[in-house]
């Protein structure tokens, strides 16, 4: 919940995918590559559902250094589809059914930031991802 004084809202819904090598014919085989801040606890706790998914072996500072260890054949990882954007060749992205886990992408400021105009851009710009569409809103739009 938004405090009272603030406003902000979830801009959108993420889906994470598996992320492996081109071309490797048992990704789930391989070492896990994971870093710190991938997911919340609520993915964590769908990860431990998962039998398939081992416990990490290699642990990356940040997702960059995840994709370029991926791209190298060096693992796979389950990562969120921001991360994913200009992802580098040699690597697949698979999709993990519908179970998957998503995490929310959203904004907190004060009223009076909201209307500034970095605000405004960053949040028409995180809308613009998903086709305009906010999941929920604490305001009215711009």
């Amino acid at each position: 919940a938004v405090q009272p004084g603030l406003v902000g809202g979830v801009l959108l819904e993420e889906e994470y995918a598996l992320v492996h090598p081109a071309g490797h014919l048992a990704p789930r085989t391989l070492p896990l590559v994971d870093w710190a801040e991938n997911c919340t606890s609520y993915t964590r706790d769908w990860w431990a559902a998962q039998a398939w998914i081992p416990r990490a072996t290699v642990e990356a500072e940040d997702d960059g250094a995840v994709l370029s260890m991926v791209s190298r054949g060096l693992g796979m990882a389950i990562m969120p589809g921001l991360s994913l954007y200009g992802a580098p060749d040699g690597i697949e992205i698979t999709a993990l059914g519908a179970d998957r886990p998503t995490r929310s992408i959203g904004y907190l400021t004060t009223p009076e930031q909201a209307r500034s105009l970095a605000v405004r851009a960053l949040i028409r710009e995180l809308r613009a991802e998903r086709g305009g569409a906010a999941v929920s809103d604490s305001r009215k739009s711009d």
